[in-house]
Formats: C-alpha cells, structure tokens, sequence
C-alpha cells in the first residue's frame, strides 16, 4: 500500500463532497431533462445546458485541488479528456443536425472522470488516515 501525503486535508474533504454531487446528481437530472422535455426538433433542451454548465462550474475547483495536491497527471488527463474535447466538439458539431447531441459527449466523459477520481480521491484521505493513525501509534 502506497501512503501519500495531503497538503490541504480540508480542500481534498470538499473536493470529494463536490465529487459526490456531480457524480450523482447531474447524471440524474440530465436523465429526467431527456425523459420530460424531449425536443421534436433534434436540439437539447435549454435546461439541459444549464445543467451540464453546473455540473462544469466546479472543473476549476477541481483544477486548483489537483495543483495544490500535486497529482499532475490527473490534472493533465482532465485538460486531455474534458476540456480540449470539449472545445473541439463545440466548434465542429455546433451546426450539424443533431449535433448538439454530441455537445453530451465530454459531459459523459467528464461525469467518468469524476466517478474515477471520487475513488482516487477516498484511497488518498484512506491512505492519509492511515498514515496519520500509524505515526500517532508509534509516536
């Protein structure tokens, strides 16, 4: 077993408090937008912007944690995954029939991301508790 260090336990608490909301509720409301207000025309639902826009809002908070943390990779892996797709998407696909459809594509992936570093971010508190109990016995 690998024992990390956290620099900000309280910041790395919230982030995984905020982690447990996207991971949960987003997904859920983006489910009952589709099932209660499907479009006839092919578009998305306004409310289904403003949706994923929340669920968006926190990917800086999450950036600031992953800098203070150190965990450049899943720093990096987030730019890779969510942030440049998700550009790239929304300016090639923005005109096309359908094509806000595929505008969901980074927010799935974005709500994997999340999912994944839910359970990264509980093995570092477990790991940092861990270390903490086992230097408090020794000491």
């Amino acid at each position: 077993m690998r024992l990390y260090s956290i620099a900000n336990y309280e910041l790395v608490s919230k982030l995984r408090k905020v982690l447990d909301i996207e991971v949960t509720y987003p997904p859920i409301l983006i489910g009952l937008n589709f099932i209660l207000f499907q479009s006839a025309e092919g578009n998305l639902p306004i409310v289904s912007f403003f949706i994923i826009g929340a669920a968006k809002f926190f990917i800086p908070f999450i950036a600031y944690v992953l800098i203070i943390e150190k965990r450049y990779g899943w720093l990096i892996s987030m730019i890779l995954f969510i942030v440049i797709p998700s550009i790239i998407i929304y300016f090639i696909v923005k005109d096309l029939f359908l094509g806000k459809y595929f505008l969901l594509l980074p927010f799935v992936a974005f709500f994997f991301y999340c999912l994944l570093l839910k359970f990264s971010v509980k093995e570092w508190l477990n790991d940092y508790d861990a270390k903490m109990e086992t230097e408090s016995t020794t000491a």
